[in-house]
């Protein structure tokens, strides 16, 4: 998978930032909706935040195609 800072990024790189996106803008919506427990939705804001920051780096950099690894000789 191309990544963001590819010259030709890939759309997995590009879905995965959409994503991460997504569970960030559906986590400022939990706190939003429900202000006054904020604290208490703190299991689910370091879990996501972290799922989006991962999802995001990934995209970022990519990920080698399976067919850069090695393995198998086609000999």
């Amino acid at each position: 998978m191309n990544g963001l800072a590819s010259p030709e990024p890939s759309p997995a790189a590009l879905r995965l930032v959409i994503g991460s996106y997504v569970l960030l803008f559906l986590e400022l919506y939990l706190i939003m909706l429900h202000l006054d427990r904020a604290l208490d939705l703190r299991w689910v804001i370091w879990p996501v935040t972290f799922v989006s920051a991962a999802c995001f780096m990934i995209a970022l950099v990519g990920l080698p195609s399976p067919q850069d690894q090695g393995g198998r000789d086609d000999r």
